[in-house]
């Protein structure tokens, strides 16, 4: 956790155990710093001034490298010129002068600071200080207000091993006497040092002691200082002590410091400046008096929300909810924080990809930026299955947490919804249940793959005992309780195999029919949102979200799997009533979902069939229905005909088209008793569109068997038309109404059905009053086309304009987008036009273009569709109308004409090309004008909260949603439709195109530059002097273009010719650490780090590729993440090419890799246990080469479960190389039992399956010590 936004990470575990008063802070000469306090190097400077060694004297020579800051060679330690100096003016004489220097500050008079605020951190849980230090100056004391007899001076120290508190200041290497003093014991020379650390030992037995009852941490040191040498290589001399309990401060980079301090068993926190690191222990001293009243203010902070507070501040938040006070205090906060925590909280929620709205300038939501942590790593290259191990999830089990027994035990379980769980969760769950009014908790829980079966009856419970909850809420939590509670919605469920195998055992037994009622029934089921609602949550209140903001609901049922059950006669009447029994039940479902637009296949599957059908969830089911019912029509008539009288009609989902399609059956009714419940149906059921096929089959089927009565009375009803609908106009209705009504009746006449003489006449009427009547559409009336209620699609008939003057098109066209009754189609009569008679289209735009008038949507149509099989001469006419769009329609129609010149430009240059070159120059002109802000990519900016987040437009992204960019493709496609060979140039009519985009204005020019660095390859292939003299220079790291040209090269994810390859090479080797400064998404650098590795791997002998030195150079120069991305893509070679881990993998680790201990992290072991966890038979070796960055990993994020339980079938690794996964655990589990990993148990037991012996080994038995301590 970070107290500031620029400070250092503190372990959890450490902040938790300095509010239990277990922390102990050793201070050394960097705390007095700022007191005027000299370093030990100025120290040593100070007395060698004063005595004034002779020039070329054994000191004189031993301290000159110290005094040169350009000097990094080896340098004497300053304790053994301490011991020189001692050697030639006495160890008194030494002494008295450094005291004599240090008084000048040290005695008292002054007050630091920087000793107050370690005062305060470093105390037990009274208050009371607990410091321990290497200085000899005496500023604690009067920063403490230390009494004199809890003053600790060498070699009387407290014995914490008896008990001894440790409160007061305790001087390990002497305290400051006055100047006159006659003896001045301080720790100043390696003898000194020697005797304190080895031979007498008592500052080693101190600190050892310390170290078992407290946590200490090293503040004011460096990894190189004396008192840390000699201390810490004689606690950790065998590479195994407790990191845990022992921490340092230090100043750089994390992997550096983290490095440095490693061999010496300290767990590092680095900090990037001093200023950050006093700041940070200036907030940390605020929370040391008082940790409930900091985690108050963390809580203030968190009632803000987390979009509105930097990942640092939501850090501090998933800090509070770590521990169980801290989960209590958040959950009981009144007013609560909002629910939106739940995003971060949730690794899976806040590591969710990219998602983004639909058009131009459309908004794209980072999760991760939004809601991620300060000390996120980035999201798993691979697959999100490894966010799980790689982010914190705050809504699991942790470490730290109960583990209540009851939960595991064969028999005399708790009862299902109140069984026990950690407290901490407890909480968490207790302040989610608060907000089940809030749509964002909602959409979390809708997501979830299952609830806890306690978190869903408090769900259930709350729902009951609140009773102002908004209605729109209680109906989504009741689905989302029913959804989480139906395993069937979660993974693979093989219950219907396990069916079978009973029936085949059993028969079909009452037992088995349960199981198949049961197994069979409808599944409330969900399907995610596209678009930006995939990964953004509502932000809304209940009346404000769309309906589908949370999620679309579905009515699914079991996936059989494509099994078959067979079913004797004598279970066909049971089978039957629980098959309709489900569908009773799907329709209620329907019906409370308001899913007004699903569909059931037809129930006459081989009649009237236009193409193929396509099966829809629901489709088997149904399907498998109309079988059973024909098979009870053929065994139990009579049941079937009682079952159908009961269908209700008012069900549109089932049962409106099955009792239609039952009337039909002369087994079971009558013609006119069926005729009378048709015409009973009321309007909205007789007209609906979903069961025209059966209603129409019916009447003409039956029709000779129909009374003259009842023939009558039908066509009647079928000539009357539908009541009006809510979206149709008063104006537009009796058209809408006749249509319909023509296209039902004429359908039956033109089927040989005779209407009476009136009944003929008024149908001939109505049609002739139709403007745009077509017999097409009542033969096609009964056609099943697959799926269409329910889908918006569009209808481009021309009929509505196609006979209009010119001077009346573009108005009515304008006006003619409506919804047609059934199709829920979406007319634009225009682009039927452009597409049925583009001449007439032309000329109507053309006779508004007289005005001055350029109506968008039309032009857009008549250029986006115009047809391609044209006339040349009308081709031409449109050629020469694009060539004189004015600007500004040039500028609204930007996107368009983009599209254009990117997909048809190259057949206008074949058609004409001095005509398409007039053309392609008037558009570019255009766009280039008014400033050029035309030019803009149609890419949205991403947002995180109502904030933008400014990322790079020069991106080749963006240059494919912009103009220019688009002009650019179009552009190269027509270069290429000449076919030139190699060398043979670019031809000047293109090559000053190309020029002429280059300097486009605004972003016109870094999209121009992307397209032709994309196509570096070709265009040498075509031009190889241009590109060197052109296009090459731009990736300079210093040229203005590198940034596009390189983000466009590295967007190709291919390699070049080897003649650009070398060119490009010393720019290669240049683009790490540069790339981390262009404000790109991480996959580009993550593309160039897998780069370096192929170059490094394969290439490594050819003039464009990388030898040793120089991938060496590259990898030392990534950052962390693209270094861990360098190890996956080793670990795809070793996957993916035969021989693959020994050939290339290994030697690349061997010979490359750089050995330097700050690359030795935390993140990079992960990343190397993921290599380890893929190369299969191949693992002892590959253990035996990644061997040495194997270090001690203090956090939950080994990746183990692979080495554990089997994988897709495989065995774990363990049981191929229990001794190698042995030595990789031992080299990666530190000495403390807080850090092994959950698997460590399941591992070591594998390895003891394995291979007994190994239980003997020293290895086996520590890492079996820290299981059982656990």
């Amino acid at each position: 956790m970070r107290f500031i936004e620029n400070g250092p990470s503190i372990p959890d575990l450490l902040l938790e155990r300095r509010d239990q008063g277990r922390v102990v802070f050793l201070c050394g000469a960097g705390v007095s710093f700022n007191a005027g306090m000299p370093t030990f190097v100025g120290l040593t400077k100070h007395v060698i001034d004063t005595f004034d060694p002779p020039k070329g004297s054994t000191i004189a020579s031993s301290f000159e490298p110290w005094e040169n800051l350009e000097y990094h060679g080896s340098k004497t330690p300053l304790d053994q010129i301490f011991h020189l100096l001692h050697q030639e003016y006495g160890r008194e004489d030494v002494n008295a002068l450094v005291a004599k220097r240090l008084a000048q500050e040290a005695l008292g008079e002054i007050e630091s600071v920087e000793h107050k605020l370690i005062a305060r951190i470093s105390s037990d849980q009274e208050g009371n200080p607990q410091i321990v230090t290497t200085n000899f100056d005496r500023l604690f004391e009067r920063a403490a207000g230390v009494e004199v007899r809890k003053i600790y001076e060498p070699p009387a120290f407290p014995d914490i091993r008896m008990g001894v508190p440790i409160t007061g200041v305790t001087y390990l290497h002497g305290r400051l006497q006055e100047p006159g003093a006659t003896h001045h014991p301080y720790v100043l020379s390696s003898a000194d040092f020697g005797r304190a650390y080895l031979s007498e030992g008592w500052a080693t037995s101190f600190v050892r002691s310390l170290l078992e009852s407290y946590t200490v941490v090293l503040v004011g040191y460096q990894a190189e200082d004396p008192p840390v040498k000699y201390l810490l290589q004689g606690l950790n001399h065998d590479g195994m002590s407790d990191r845990s309990n022992l921490y340092a401060f230090d100043k750089g980079l994390a992997e550096e410091i983290e490095a440095k301090w490693r061999d010496r068993g300290v767990t590092a926190i680095a900090y990037n400046d001093h200023s950050d690191l006093w700041k940070c222990l200036g907030a940390w001293a605020d929370r040391a008096n008082d940790p409930r009243v900091w985690r108050s203010k963390v809580v203030d902070l968190a009632r803000r929300g987390p979009r509105e507070v930097a990942s640092y501040e939501r850090g501090q938040v998933a800090h509070l909810v770590r521990t169980t006070p801290g989960a209590r205090l958040f959950a009981s906060a009144d007013p609560s924080p909002p629910a939106e925590w739940l995003c971060v909280f949730d690794a899976f929620r806040r590591t969710a990809r990219k998602s983004s709205g639909y058009g131009d300038s459309a908004e794209t939501f980072d999760p991760l930026e939004t809601y991620g942590l300060d000390d996120d790593p980035p999201r798993p290259p691979e697959s999100d299955r490894q966010a799980h191990q790689l982010h914190d999830h705050l809504l699991e089990w942790r470490r730290g947490d109960t583990n209540p027994p009851t939960f595991h035990r064969l028999a005399g379980r708790q009862i299902e919804g109140f069984e026990d769980i950690p407290p901490r969760l407890l909480h968490l769950m207790r302040w989610i249940i608060k907000h089940l009014d809030s749509p964002v908790t909602a959409w979390w829980a809708v997501r979830q793959n299952g609830l806890h079966p306690r978190f869903a009856e408090q769900i259930r419970r709350e729902l009951r005992q609140r009773t102002n909850l908004h209605h729109d809420a209680r109906n989504s939590w009741n689905l989302i309780v029913e959804f989480q509670s139906d395993h069937r919605n979660f993974g693979w469920d093989d219950a219907w195999f396990e069916l079978k195998d009973r029936i085949n055992n059993e028969g079909w037994s009452p037992s088995v029919l349960r199981q198949f009622e049961t197994l069979s029934a409808p599944v409330l089921s969900r399907d995610l949102p596209f678009g930006i609602a995939l990964s953004k949550p509502p932000f809304g209140n209940w009346d404000e979200i769309g309906s589908t903001e949370l999620t679309n609901w579905a009515v699914k049922f079991a996936d059989t799997h494509g099994e078959q059950i067979k079913m004797p006669d004598e279970v066909l009447y049971p089978v039957f009533r629980i098959a309709e029994g489900h569908l009773f039940r799907a329709s209620r479902l329907l019906e409370e979902l308001a899913r007004t637009y699903f569909t059931t296949p037809t129930c006459y599957p081989n009649r009237e069939i236009d193409g193929e059908d396509r099966d829809r969830d629901g489709d088997a089911n149904f399907r498998q229905f109309l079988s059973l019912f024909a098979r009870m029509l053929e065994h139990s008539p009579g049941l079937l005909r009682a079952h159908a009288l009961s269908w209700p009609v008012s069900d549109k989902s089932h049962f409106r088209k099955l009792k239609l399609f039952a009337l039909n059956n002369v087994g079971l009714f009558g013609a006119d008793e069926a005729a009378d419940v048709v015409l009973g149906l009321e309007q909205d059921q007789f007209w609906d569109f979903e069961v025209r096929r059966e209603l129409l089959f019916l009447i003409h089927d039956r029709w000779k068997e129909f009374s003259s009565v009842s023939r009558l009375a039908l066509a009647d009803r079928l000539l009357e038309g539908p009541n009006k609908a809510a979206h149709w106009s008063d104006k537009e209705y009796p058209e809408i109404r006749d249509e319909i009504a023509a296209r039902y009746a004429r359908w039956l006449t033109l089927q040989g059905r005779q209407l009476s003489v009136r009944q003929n006449e008024r149908l001939d009427e109505i049609i002739l009053a139709l403007p745009d009547w077509r017999e097409g559409s009542a033969s096609s009336i009964v056609a099943e086309n697959g799926v269409h209620a329910g889908l918006v699609g569009t209808d481009e008939s021309p009929d509505a304009v196609i006979d209009l003057p010119l001077s009346e098109i573009v108005e009515k066209a304008e006006a003619a987008v409506r919804r047609d009754f059934g199709s829920f189609t979406e007319k634009r009569p225009f682009t039927g036009l452009v597409k049925t008679k583009p001449r007439k289209a032309l000329a109507s735009l053309s006779f508004t273009a007289r005005n001055g008038v350029y109506p968008e949507t039309l032009w857009s149509a008549l250029i986006g569709d115009w047809p391609e099989d044209i006339r040349p001469r009308l081709y031409r006419m449109f050629l020469n109308r694009l060539g004189r769009l004015p600007e500004v329609s040039i500028r609204e129609l930007r996107h368009t004409l983009g599209r254009w010149l990117e997909d048809k430009f190259i057949k206008a240059f074949e058609f004409d090309a001095d005509l398409a070159w007039k053309i392609f120059d008037h558009i570019v002109d255009g766009l280039v004008s008014d400033g050029g802000l035309a030019t803009a990519s149609g890419m949205g900016a991403t947002r995180v909260g109502n904030e933008i987040i400014h990322n790079s437009r020069r991106t080749y992204s963006h240059a494919l949603n912009g103009p220019i960019g688009k002009a650019s493709q179009g552009l190269f496609r027509a270069l290429n439709s000449l076919k030139r060979l190699q060398g043979q140039g670019l031809p000047d009519e293109f090559k000053s195109r190309i020029e002429r985009l280059l300097v486009a204005p605004r972003e016109g020019s870094d999209h121009a530059v992307a397209m032709v660095a994309y196509r570096i390859g070709w265009l040498h292939y075509l031009d190889p002097a241009w590109v060197m003299g052109r296009i090459i220079p731009w990736f300079k790291l210093e040229h203005p273009s590198a940034e596009p040209a390189w983000n466009a090269f590295l967007s190709a994810a291919r390699f070049p010719p080897s003649e650009i390859g070398v060119q490009l090479k010393p720019m290669l080797l240049q683009l790490f650490p540069t790339i981390y400064q262009w404000s790109w998404d991480t996959h580009l650098a993550e593309i160039a780090a897998q780069m370096v590795v192929e170059l490094g791997v394969f290439q490594r002998h050819e003039p464009y590729g990388l030898d040793q030195r120089e991938a060496r150079h590259c990898i030392r120069n990534m950052d962390d993440r693209s270094r861990q991305h360098s190890v996956f893509r080793l670990r795809q070679i070793g996957k993916r090419d035969e021989g693959g881990w020994q050939n290339h993998v290994i030697p690349f680790v061997e010979e490359v890799w750089p050995r330097e201990r700050k690359f030795r992290t935390s993140s990079l072991v992960s990343s190397w246990i993921s290599l380890l966890d893929g190369s299969g038979d191949d693992f002892p070796k590959i253990l035996k080469s990644v061997r040495r960055f194997l270090v001690p990993v203090e956090n939950d994020f080994h990746r183990l479960y692979q080495f554990a339980k089997k994988v897709g079938g495989e065995e774990p690794l363990t049981v191929k190389h229990p001794e190698a996964v042995l030595e990789m655990l031992d080299a990666i589990i530190p000495n403390s039992p807080e850090a092994a990993p959950n698997e460590l148990s399941q591992i070591l037991d594998l390895i003891e399956d394995k291979d007994s012996a190994l239980t003997r080994d020293r290895r086996f038995m520590r890492l079996l010590d820290l299981v059982e301590m656990k």
